[in-house]
């Protein structure tokens, strides 16, 4: 007689095959979007948003050039030759898949989709297993969903941005964090984690060296965190010690090889503000110069297609000492988390015109549901030390995003990590909103 298998197994087996299946569904629904784009992008559909190579933004179409010449000097002049000749550490990995092709003198996104497809199939990952590990697989498969779905954020993994690869490493710095603050980490597992934390923090520095401070905070915030869960639950975990080490040591000894990284942050767009340079000035003083550096180059647009000035917020907002960035900060976080506001939702936008701004207007709506939503989460794991490290992360970096970019179009694509957990929170609180729901609801007589 054959013995009948535990409801756990069949669970587990259950829940396997449902992962494979919605890896394989994101696999061809992230092909399929990108295709449409290029067709859109090739055959002028919609000539003032795309270009003939499916990018949408003018940067782009400067990088598309690095990306083919880095294919280039990889083919011709070897590895190191590739990994050392000065540009962004994006371009350098979005040259790759161009290699075969180096020959060729025309781009398209189809080319660079092998590392956008990873970078978007990371993320949902990432997205499933923090939301796993702070409240459970269901929760966890809903913002894994959401995030997948959502339009621009999707269209932004199309392209050759610098986006998708810091929200890849940001996600996988909180999850390493989650996981040392939700379960007992064995050193095995804990020296991966923080391994891979320490890539993590690089990359980040690398990538968008201005979120330094926030790293730091996070850093700070994960080791009050673990100190204070080691206290309540009266135990010093070995592994959350070496992950705490390694993790405290990465932040430390980063910034002292910023030399060295300079090759990889090197940008052939001349408004491109030298944040290293910025850095060593107080910190009223580089937000003044975030900010005047959006003014400056907008202003500049806006000189040829006046309403590209739309964009623009609080221009007149000026950041010098300590007491000014206290009396911005209600706005600064007004900003953060509403902006764009409802009366910059129509109208034309610079890179996607007015169906871009119709766009961000949707989501904007649909995201002041999901920080509703995200309260509600943050209610139900409020136990949960993890559950607070992700909301100071978010408040912190919304904070931070609405002092210094002042630029609607901007904050709007640098905000994504910060989005994306919020919308982890957001899927927790569904049910708890389910509940209250239904427990005021008159009964039926």
């Amino acid at each position: 007689m054959k013995s009948t298998p535990k409801p756990e197994t069949d669970r587990s087996t259950t829940r396997l095959f449902q992962l494979r299946f919605l890896i394989l569904a994101a696999t061809i629904w992230h092909i399929a979007f990108t295709t449409a784009i290029f067709v859109i992008g090739r055959y002028q559909l919609l000539p003032n948003q795309f270009y003939p190579s499916g990018l949408f933004a003018p940067d782009e179409v400067a990088y598309q050039l690095h990306c083919l010449d880095l294919a280039r000097i990889l083919r011709n002049e070897g590895l190191l030759a590739w990994a050392t000749s000065p540009n962004q550490l994006h371009l350098r990995l979005y040259s790759l898949p161009l290699v075969p092709f180096s020959g060729w003198k025309t781009f398209s996104i189809l080319a660079v989709e092998p590392i956008n497809l990873l970078y978007y199939l990371a993320i949902l990952a990432m997205v499933f297993k923090i939301g796993e590990r702070v409240f459970d697989y269901q929760r966890g498969l809903i913002a894994a969903i959401v995030v997948a779905l959502w339009p621009s954020l999707l269209l932004h993994t199309t392209q050759i941005l610098r986006d998708p690869l810091l929200i890849v490493a940001v996600l996988f710095l909180m999850l390493s964090v989650v996981e040392s603050l939700s379960r007992q980490l064995s050193l095995r597992r804990a020296l991966l984690l923080g391994a891979g934390s320490a890539v993590a923090v690089i990359t980040i520095r690398i990538v968008r060296q201005p979120f330094w401070y926030l790293i730091v905070l996070a850093a700070g915030t994960a080791i009050v965190l673990l100190t204070v869960r080691a206290w309540r639950e009266k135990r010093v975990s070995p592994g959350a010690i070496v992950f705490a080490f390694l993790l405290i040591a990465a932040v430390a000894i980063t910034p002292r090889f910023q030399r060295y990284f300079n090759n990889q942050q090197d940008s052939k767009i001349e408004r491109t503000i030298v944040h290293d340079q910025v850095q060593r000035l107080p910190l009223a003083s580089q937000i003044s110069a975030s900010r005047t550096g959006f003014n400056t180059y907008f202003d500049e647009n806006a000189r040829t297609a006046p309403a590209l000035h739309g964009s623009l917020i609080d221009t007149e907002i000026e950041i010098r000492t300590l007491g000014d960035i206290i009396r911005f900060t209600p706005r600064a976080l007004e900003v953060g988390f509403f902006a764009p506001f409802p009366n910059m939702w129509f109208g034309v936008g610079r890179q996607l015109g007015s169906s871009g701004r119709s766009l961000a207007g949707i989501e904007t709506f649909l995201t002041y549901m999901v920080e509703c939503l995200a309260l509600f989460g943050l209610w139900r794991a409020r136990r949960q030390p993890s559950a607070w490290f992700l909301a100071v992360f978010i408040g912190s970096g919304i904070l931070a995003l609405g002092l210094a970019v002042n630029n609607v179009g901007a904050l709007y694509r640098f905000r994504y990590p910060f989005w994306i957990l919020m919308v982890i929170l957001g899927a927790g609180g569904i049910d708890l909103l389910r509940r209250i729901l239904l427990r005021n609801r008159p009964a039926v007589t």
